[in-house]
């Protein structure tokens, strides 16, 4: 047996067993910095959010994990630009996503956009390192 065939199969279950890994950080970090006192007003503006990744990768898909009314959810883009919507119960005073690829171009970025009544509220770029990982966390009050 080829032992360049040999050494690949663990390489490919730590990669798989590193993105669960950070993908669970990723949604923990943001179910506690999303997370508001019973003593905030919220806003009293529109309620619609808009989370929209764009950018120029070329890698198979995205790993996408957002909040919306105080729950976790997973998407896939499979192209850019990639948006969800949705309203904000009244109870709602923050939320985000992260997204991460384990295929990029070194270098390539995407931004995070998270917009409020059709207003950019926050914004963050994420770049890929040299193996082609690339991460990136956005987290907006509103």
């Amino acid at each position: 047996m080829n032992r360049k065939y040999i050494f690949a199969i663990p390489t490919i279950l730590l990669n798989i067993k590193m993105r669960n890994q950070i993908i669970c950080l990723l949604v923990a970090f943001m179910a506690l910095t999303s997370c508001s006192s019973d003593d905030d007003k919220g806003s009293t503006g529109s309620r619609e959010i808009k989370y929209e990744v764009t950018g120029n990768y070329s890698g198979e898909k995205l790993d996408i994990t957002y909040t919306e009314n105080g729950g976790g959810a997973n998407a896939e883009a499979f192209d850019l630009p990639w948006t969800k919507t949705f309203t904000a119960d009244s109870d709602t005073y923050g939320g985000g996503f992260s997204v991460m690829g384990i295929d990029a171009q070194p270098g390539e970025k995407v931004m995070l956009n998270v917009y409020l009544g059709g207003n950019l509220k926050k914004s963050q770029e994420a770049t890929a390192n040299s193996e082609g990982i690339i991460v990136g966390t956005v987290n907006a009050t509103f």
